[in-house]
């Protein structure tokens, strides 16, 4: 079959492959946009790892132009967000991209669609975002009084339970944006496509910069906590941006704890390892703290390398 012709038809499927799930998803009331998010970037994902990001570009407008045809508002926004992420991803494979940076896109791209899923769905629908945290403060105050529990005062704060509303809506994107990438690279594997080698957890070193951005964005959220600002966008905005590099510090605190741990205390590795899944749910400052070590120093290159191996990482 022609090239040309091979890529109108394989855009074409994909195309209908979306329009029909949006068809069944509008008799179904939305709930496949809702709970099976992280399908509808497959698509894009098969078609730009076969034919590129130039090639995608059309593909992908008419996508969006069905998805405004047949979509609800909700559906619209989301699965035109989703065919975005599914194409960028389709062509980081398609030019060989490291896999690790492809899913550091996704699971980047992923948390910001659901934050910005806040924004949106409050503009567009009118609903007040500080009222509905209200809500949630009355009904924990309620379940309190008839439980008889008792929560820390902090925690019943507008600010706790802001923050703690953006947490979900990041971690919920950063879920969807991590089974994509493994649903993606399943189907890319059964379709025979070459994928780039997956980088060990062991192998991978971030940036020293990004320590220190992650740490001045935690360092911002404080200072909002402290003193809050007068436009409620703004305080949302900079909590949220807090809270990911809260939560970048404690993941690589989790990650060094894994990697170094039964190297210096091969005995007591289990142990240490339930206690930092246990420090990783707390969002413990020792695991923020441990993190930023990890990211910032060259402990990884002294325990388990003993030479040169993660600078001359860092600088390739």
């Amino acid at each position: 079959m022609n090239q040309n012709i091979r890529k109108i038809t394989d855009g074409a499927m994909m195309i209908a492959i979306v329009g029909a799930v949006l068809l069944i998803d509008r008799q179904l009331a939305g709930s496949i946009s809702s709970m099976a998010l992280f399908l509808f970037p497959l698509p894009m994902v098969f078609y730009s790892a076969r034919y590129g990001l130039r090639n995608s570009g059309v593909v992908l407008a008419a996508l969006l132009t069905l998805c405004f045809i047949l979509g609800t508002p909700q559906s619209m926004f989301f699965v035109g967000c989703e065919s975005v992420i599914g194409t960028i991803y389709g062509a980081g494979v398609h030019n060989k991209t490291e896999s690790r940076r492809i899913l550091l896109r996704t699971l980047i791209m992923g948390g910001l669609v659901e934050l910005l899923a806040m924004v949106v769905f409050a503009s567009f629908f009118g609903y007040d975002i500080t009222a509905e945290i209200g809500e949630y403060a009355n009904i924990l105050s309620t379940i309190t009084a008839d439980t008889g529990a008792a929560l820390p005062a902090s925690f019943m704060s507008e600010n706790s339970l802001r923050t703690l509303f953006v947490l979900s809506a990041i971690l919920t994107g950063v879920l969807e944006g991590l089974i994509t990438h493994l649903m993606s690279r399943l189907m890319l594997k059964r379709l025979r496509f070459t994928l780039p080698p997956s980088t060990p957890l062991y192998d991978y070193y971030p940036p020293k910069w990004s320590g220190y951005a992650a740490l001045a964005m935690m360092l911002a959220y404080y200072y909002s906590m402290a003193k809050p600002f007068e436009s409620s966008a703004v305080q949302t905005a900079v909590q949220a941006i807090g809270t990911a590099g809260m939560m970048y510090l404690v993941f690589y605190g989790f990650v060094g704890i894994l990697v170094l741990a039964p190297r210096l205390w091969p005995g007591a590795a289990r142990w240490i390892f339930v206690l930092s899944i246990l420090l990783f749910f707390m969002f413990s400052l020792a695991l923020i703290v441990a993190g930023f070590l990890y990211i910032t120093t060259d402990t990884h290159e002294r325990i388990c390398k003993g030479g040169n191996y993660a600078s001359e990482t860092r600088q390739n």
